[in-house]
């Protein structure tokens, strides 16, 4: 028998043993990371989830033009000269307050010039944007723009 030999295989079997203790523990700290990442995946497609319906639901939400309140309205006097005035204050071309308001750009020409009026629910759209400010009316332009799909043509 050879001393060196069995020597070399009693501390051959020791560390494996301590190893294999050792990998052990660490097997079980993997699996715990493993389900805590995958814990944190789902929760974070659940918070996608929510938040793009939340921001579906803002774009629904802002893609109706403002209302007053219907008293407001029909009571308002909106001349072409006050509609003109309200779009130049908003500093808005015509396209963009003609989508705040929800109506065409040429109803906005057609407004100005006084040769027609704008109807109950343009006009009560017109009466809520009274009280908006530029950023705001930017920051309406830009949301609404977000959710209406690009009108650009392939080249």
């Amino acid at each position: 028998m050879n001393i060196g030999r069995l020597f070399k295989d009693e501390i051959l079997k020791l560390s494996r043993r301590v190893v294999r203790r050792e990998a052990a523990s660490l097997r079980k700290d993997v699996a715990a990371l493993k389900r805590q990442a995958a814990a944190g995946k789902r929760e974070l497609a659940a918070l996608r989830r929510d938040n793009a319906g939340l921001i579906e639901d803002l774009r629904a939400r802002l893609s109706a033009p403002p209302a007053a309140p219907a008293k407001d309205a029909r009571q308002a006097r909106l001349s072409p000269r006050l509609i003109r005035a309200l779009r130049a204050r908003l500093g808005l071309p015509r396209e963009a307050f003609a989508k705040l308001v929800g109506v065409s750009a040429g109803a906005i020409i057609t407004w100005e010039s006084g040769k027609s009026k704008p109807r109950e629910a343009a006009k009560a759209a017109l009466v809520a944007l009274r009280g908006l400010g530029r950023r705001e009316a930017r920051w309406r332009l830009k949301t609404l723009e977000g959710s209406a799909p690009s009108r650009r043509r392939a080249s």
